[in-house]
């Protein structure tokens, strides 16, 4: 008789201690652009994967807020933008915005809040250009 040991994984298993569930593959590629507030973070689509940013500006640590129409995300603080892969397009932050790494297990997509790099230096690529007007700051 053979007996075996071991855990079994579920498809939406935790790829370690601290990731954060993003949510379905299919639930983020349809939204593009996917708030987690616990982290806080967005997971963004990108041709090449997914993307993870921290959701607070390099400029003071404010909060970067995703904007639709201009397809950025803005700190509507002190009016810095950064464009959708989170490069440095205008305004007083030193940098784009922190990277986080994302991970897909199964049909989950995860973000490790613990993993934070730093983001490129201003410069180190030209912004894309806004797909529309700037939100309006607050």
């Amino acid at each position: 008789m053979i007996f075996g040991v071991g855990q079994l994984r579920s498809r939406s298993a935790s790829p370690g201690v601290g990731w954060v569930r993003v949510g379905t593959t299919q639930q983020v590629d349809q939204g593009h652009v996917t708030f987690v507030s616990s982290v806080p973070a967005y997971v963004v689509t990108t041709p090449d994967g997914l993307l993870g940013l921290y959701a607070k500006s390099t400029h003071l640590g404010e909060p970067v807020e995703y904007c639709a129409t201009s397809g950025y995300f803005e700190d509507p603080l002190h009016g810095t933008k950064f464009d959708s892969m989170g490069y440095y397009a205008l305004g007083p932050a030193p940098r784009g915005l922190d990277r986080l790494q994302v991970r897909t297990v199964g049909d989950a997509v995860w973000i490790d809040p613990s993993d934070l790099t730093a983001g490129p230096a201003r410069g180190s690529r030209p912004p894309s250009r806004p797909i529309g007007p700037y939100c309006p700051e607050t």
